[in-house]
């Protein structure tokens, strides 16, 4: 009798694991899936290159440095992290026009829920026209509050691949970017 009950208190441990495991990689679907493009460009296939060495902060994200994405040789946008300071605030140029892109996000929200992780974007998230999902950028989220650091997400090299990789402490896992986003 004390068998199957250390038995059955070993298989509950194992599906709350499971369960916790399984709620884990659902907080980050709904993550995922609300990501919204700081950059859109009309098409992929574009290289990524680092024309001014980057810094990054303590918390992850670049300050200084700036990133070209060209393809054939011309350039389609740029984006300048600054000169050093902890602002988490880069500019991008696409085709002339400047904006502002914020790479710090602690106040995400997702269906009216307050999201459980701060994102870094050590990276900006592009989107292409020619593919209508994320081709490259990369997303640390850390646990807010405890501040760990929980997973990083790279949606890839600028390739109309529909391919991305989640990295946790577990390993590395490859998902279909196009699944989030429908």
């Amino acid at each position: 009798m004390k068998m199957k009950f250390l038995g059955a208190l070993a298989l509950a441990g194992l599906a709350m694991t499971s369960c916790s495991k399984a709620k884990l990689a659902s907080s980050f679907a709904d993550e995922i899936s609300t990501e919204e493009s700081q950059i859109n460009l009309a098409e992929s296939g574009y290289e990524i290159n680092v024309v001014e060495p980057t810094q990054s902060s303590a918390d992850g994200y670049y300050t200084q440095g700036v990133i070209e994405y060209t393809k054939n040789g011309a350039v389609l946008a740029s984006v300048d992290f600054g000169n050093g300071a902890s602002d988490s605030q880069a500019l991008a140029n696409v085709n002339g026009v400047s904006s502002g892109i914020e790479l710090k996000k602690d106040e995400d929200y997702y269906k009216g829920k307050k999201s459980k992780y701060k994102k870094v974007i050590v990276q900006p998230i592009i989107k292409s026209d020619e593919c209508n999902f994320i081709v490259s950028g990369i997303i640390k989220y850390y646990e807010v509050k405890s501040g760990d650091w929980a997973a990083t997400v790279d949606f890839g090299d600028g390739t109309c691949d529909d391919i991305a990789v989640k990295t946790t402490d577990d390993g590395k896992y490859t998902f279909t970017v196009s699944e989030y986003f429908k």
